[in-house]
């Protein structure tokens, strides 16, 4: 006799959790395409109801220009609804990549070989992320580019991809990317932090490339600590990229090396 699964029964709760959040996101591609079709239909008929309304208000037929009139706003409304869904399920398969990724990692991040902090942090950050091999990825250790009102700025390591034309110019295609590295003497201060912050944002701005990584490194010695001002700054900020209609957050890091290992405040994964 068959029995019908309550959803609701797991076995073992903590791999039970994963499980249950896995089988919804092998979902959330079927998903996304069907709320892009709902998105494409209801575009479509807002543009057909838009020339009924001139029509109808060009024929006098006030009746029917009253009723096509309510149904673009309800067609607007909806529209903003299908977007908000649309902005969830992306940051939902974005936070469980994350998940599964902190839970797939190994205990300890161990430094690569390197001469500098700076040179094995590289080393490090672009053997976990495949995208930073890319042909147009530029390195540079050190490098100094202008804000956006021609400050200058100095980081230890700077890895980009450029933009396509179409990003620049109307904000959609190809957007690039950005990593910043400034090493530390010793642990950063919350002033250090703030000024760090800043300087990214006027960068990006002049650039309009998003951070995709934002990353204060330093090597730590057994008697140096952070400040709880320092750290509830990086815990609780992050650099905000806004470009035409878009907008990107990029958390801000604190990364320790000492022992041959890192240690990262907050732990930021490798997905898109």
């Amino acid at each position: 006799m068959f029995m019908k699964k309550d959803v609701r029964a797991v076995e073992n709760p903590i791999a039970a959790m994963f499980d249950l959040s896995e089988e919804v996101a092998r979902q959330s591609p079927n998903i996304r395409s069907l709320v892009r079709y709902a998105y494409a239909f209801i575009l479509i008929w807002l543009f057909v109801d838009f020339l009924l309304i001139l029509v109808f208000l060009g024929t006098g037929n006030f009746f029917l220009f009253l009723i096509m009139a309510g149904l673009f706003a309800i067609g607007l409304t909806a529209l903003v609804m299908i977007r908000r869904i649309s902005r969830f399920f992306k940051y939902y398969v974005v936070r469980h990549r994350a998940i599964k990724a902190v839970r797939d990692m190994d205990p300890m991040v161990y430094a690569p070989q390197g001469n500098t902090s700076t040179e094995r942090f590289v080393t490090y950050l672009r053997a976990r992320n495949r995208a930073m091999f890319g042909k147009e990825v530029e390195v540079a250790m050190p490098g100094i580019v202008h804000g956006q009102h021609g400050t200058p700025y100095s980081f230890d390591a700077i890895i980009k991809e450029p933009p396509g034309a179409l990003w620049k110019m109307f904000g959609f295609g190809r957007h690039g990317f950005t990593v910043y590295i400034k090493h530390f003497e010793g642990p950063p201060g919350l002033e250090e932090m703030k000024a760090f912050r800043d300087a990214v944002g006027n960068v990006s701005a002049r650039t309009r490339i998003p951070p995709k990584r934002v990353v204060a490194l330093w090597e730590r010695a057994e008697d140096q600590t952070l400040t709880d001002d320092a750290y509830r700054y990086v815990t609780s900020q992050a650099v905000v990229f806004r470009h035409k209609l878009r907008s990107f957050s990029c958390a801000i890091e604190i990364v320790s090396e000492h022992g041959g290992a890192y240690d990262f405040i907050p732990y930021v994964t490798n997905v898109k």
